[in-house]
């Protein structure tokens, strides 16, 4: 019997599911690329047909490679895009040229996959096969069907044992790294770049955003060992910003191929310059892979790009501003934003995270600079950290804390409370921040 898209949905959330699982770490035996090849080996190899544009990093990683996808769009290819996790519907990791995958061609995908899922998994001891395996396989299946050009594809976590690293990519790049996802990872930033640095394929080109001095010893020498072409954001691509307000930002990029005057995104920011830069360096790769891609194009593919749940103003009066900063370095880009390009009376504070998050360390940034804030937590998530623990570890740090469960009257407390000339900001996992825009209807 053929599923439905509902039934697709269902079929595949009853697999292991490491974005929802409790105890994360304990996941981490469960990571290997066994039953990704096999399972893309039954399905023909899709992803040897494609020409890959593949990203890993701690920060940036998913906007980097909406800003390729867009580029590539506006340049005439027909460009696939993989990302993870979605926000509201799980339609949107998987997208060519900007579009949801149907779900039509979801549910036929999944129904082609069922078959082969179910004659890889358990099978020798490699284990069932993941959530998050299937997604990818799903992805690079429907990419191929459909003939695109170009297959953008970000890594899920870390690189090195990601099922995404099955591809053999025309380029890869590595956006900045922190401290993340550290007892499957590694705790230093040596640990975690080993992990990521196994996207570099010999003889073919990586892009490195601006990184650690232990990260980028590491990158380097992976890459010199495979003879892989590195193009250094920070020195052989360069970045200057110019004027920013609420609804965006310009700046220029110098490649050693060309130069990209007065830029703009409309988007908030500042490191979105270097994401932008490393995106960009990608683009001169792929230029010298041969295919033409205009200053037009990139002008255009920038300018018209769209990134829900970063920094999006979703409202005025007062503002509401919603974000995924869950993480320390994350919540200071927050912080040093809004501190940047916003005036208010009070900022509100509605924030809910992970278990695996650095509460604390997150806390000791945003908490000064909130007036109310009002800790909540994602409906039905086992990941997901209570309300009462967060305001807990923020005791001592916070003023005016509170407790209300449920996303959506969090965010109704918030506005009941709030004046015009208030700010409203609804930050921390990207789960919460798809809740809060079902809620505000974005």
């Amino acid at each position: 019997m053929m599923l439905s898209y509902e039934e697709a949905l269902a079929y595949i959330n009853s697999f292991i599911n490491a974005e929802r699982s409790p105890d994360f770490s304990r996941l981490a035996r469960l990571y290997n690329l066994d039953r990704i090849s096999r399972l893309l080996n039954r399905l023909g190899n899709p992803h040897r047909n494609l020409k890959v544009v593949h990203v890993a990093g701690s920060k940036g990683k998913g906007s980097t490679a909406t800003f390729i996808a867009s580029i590539l769009t506006r340049a005439g290819f027909k460009t696939g895009l993989f990302t993870s996790p979605h926000l509201v519907s799980p339609r949107e990791r998987c997208r060519i040229d900007s579009e949801p995958i149907s779900t039509g061609a979801f549910a036929d995908c999944v129904n082609r996959l069922k078959p082969e899922i179910e004659a890889v998994s358990g099978v020798d001891g490699i284990g069932d096969v993941s959530f998050f395996e299937i997604y990818t396989a799903l992805a690079l299946s429907y990419f191929a069907d459909e003939g695109v050009d170009f297959a953008v594809v970000e890594v899920g976590l870390g690189g090195r044992l990601d099922a995404t690293n099955i591809v053999s990519p025309l380029v890869s790049a590595i956006t900045q790294i922190s401290l993340e996802h550290t007892t499957i990872l590694g705790n230093t930033h040596e640990a975690i770049a080993k992990e990521k640095a196994e996207i570099i394929k010999p003889n073919r080109p990586v892009v490195l955003a601006p990184q650690s001095e232990e990260a980028q010893s590491v990158f380097e020498v992976v890459a010199a060992d495979r003879n892989a072409p590195v193009s250094l954001v920070g020195r052989d691509v360069t970045w200057k910003h110019g004027s920013r307000d609420i609804h965006g930002q310009a700046f220029d990029v110098h490649t050693p191929n060309e130069s990209y005057p007065d830029l703009y995104l409309p988007l908030l920011g500042a490191h979105q310059g270097i994401n932008a830069a490393t995106a960009i360096a990608c683009i001169d790769r792929i230029q010298e892979s041969g295919y033409e891609i205009s200053e037009t194009s990139v002008h255009g593919g920038l300018s018209g790009v769209r990134l829900p749940g970063r920094l999006q103003l979703v409202g005025r009066d007062p503002f509401i501003l919603i974000d995924g900063a869950h993480s320390p370095a994350s919540a200071e880009v927050l912080r040093d934003t809004i501190r940047e390009v916003f005036r208010y009376e009070r900022l509100i504070l509605v924030a809910g995270f992970m278990r695996d998050k650095d509460l604390r360390g997150i806390g000791e940034i945003l908490c000064p600079m909130a007036d109310t804030v009002i800790a909540t937590e994602m409906r039905d998530n086992p990941r997901g950290v209570g309300a009462d623990e967060i305001v807990r570890t923020w005791l001592d740090i916070g003023s005016n804390l509170r407790v209300n469960s449920s996303v959506g009257d969090a965010i109704a407390e918030a506005k009941s409370i709030a004046i015009s000339s208030d700010m409203i900001c609804i930050t921390g996992s990207m789960v919460l921040i798809g809740e809060a825009m079902r809620e505000l209807g974005v």
